[in-house]
């Protein structure tokens, strides 16, 4: 079947071919009515524009497409709320719109994640911590378009990503607790990334070079949100098998923060009974009490280098993007030293 060309649709649509260059291009000038017409059309029959066309209006819609996962309230959640913000302030400097998409199971069956990028609606897609099942995104690999995982990877993927280091996060975190001389550590963990996990698995194998039994390393998983509520639930699995544990590691503040909740109703305090710990350094780790150790990951500037990276790759001056960003140990009040009577073999 031979491959369908613009003068294919501008002739089904009854337009010029400038006409549907304009619709391809996000072109305001253009009546609504008359975009809708084209795009169904574009749609109908799969049509993907010759990047390299120079009989296009332009090669920019000027516009990014920024995906996050379709999780319980998203847009109320600090995490994803930080690095948008980096994105659309970036994006705004350069005189770009976002467009915000929630990958939920008619975004992904569809394929609309393609189409935006078929159609040229957008020069781009930015994908946000994404889950290791959403292998739909290995698409991208045979396709031309520009697409950036941010903070998330593929293991063995030609995916361009951007992420903080979380290998490092965990090799700090662990040697914070582990010279305060805590030997029996929770960890509470989530197990639906890529990052999640090598965080978990790297923090147990540093502990294990400082001389922890991976046995007294018990660790929980923290369920799909990574929120509070899975934090204070993992908490109390953690303490009620476990009776030794002097800290617990947990994979986000928010966790920390619902595991402290848990541990201080039981009538234990932070730290002299049970350290707790977290990653990311939210706002509100320094505003609780006591202030939550924490890993920082600058998630605003996370957002504004992957704007810049996805532009850059847009634009073609470069081709890969494979990027890690330095992480900073935040000492606060939740960590302190093992107590003599605390301690255990």
């Amino acid at each position: 079947m031979p491959r369908t060309t613009i003068k294919d649709i501008a002739r089904e649509c009854g337009v010029s071919l400038s006409t549907v260059s304009l619709v391809l291009n996000n072109n305001p000038r253009i009546s609504e009515e008359t975009r809708a017409k084209v795009l169904g059309v574009v749609e109908k029959h799969g049509y993907q524009p010759n990047i390299n066309a120079r009989g296009l209006a332009s090669r920019s819609s000027k516009t990014l497409s920024v995906v996050v996962p379709h999780l319980n309230h998203v847009f109320a959640d600090i995490y994803f709320g930080e690095i948008v913000s980096g994105i659309y302030d970036r994006a705004t400097e350069q005189n770009y719109k976002v467009i915000l998409d929630v990958a939920n199971a008619k975004f992904v069956e569809s394929q609309e994640y393609l189409n935006l990028l078929k159609s040229k609606r957008v020069d781009g897609m930015l994908f946000i911590a994404s889950s290791i099942n959403d292998t739909y995104l290995k698409a991208f690999e045979s396709h031309p378009f520009a697409f950036l995982l941010v903070n998330h990877y593929f293991p063995n993927s030609a995916l361009n990503f951007i992420a903080v280091d979380y290998r490092a996060s965990a090799f700090q975190a662990a040697d914070h607790l582990t010279t305060l001389g805590h030997h029996h550590i929770g960890i509470i963990a989530g197990t639906n990334t890529h990052t999640g996990i090598e965080f978990r698995q790297s923090f147990i194998e540093r502990c294990q070079s400082r001389g922890l039994k991976e046995s007294n390393l018990p660790w929980i998983d923290g369920g799909r949100d990574w929120s509070q509520e899975n934090g204070f639930e993992a908490a109390r699995q953690l303490l009620t098998k476990n009776k030794n544990l002097t800290a617990i590691m947990a994979g986000n503040d928010r966790m920390a923060i619902g595991a402290m909740r848990y541990v201080v109703k039981q009538g234990l305090r932070v730290p002299q009974d049970i350290s707790i710990m977290g990653v990311d350094d939210i706002p509100e780790a320094a505003f609780i009490t006591p202030g939550l150790t924490t890993i920082r990951h600058d998630l605003y500037q996370l957002g504004a280098l992957a704007c810049d990276r996805m532009l850059a790759l847009f634009r073609e001056q470069i081709t890969k993007c494979r990027e890690l960003l330095a992480v900073k140990l935040v000492e606060r009040e939740s960590t302190g030293p093992v107590r003599p009577a605390s301690k255990s073999g």
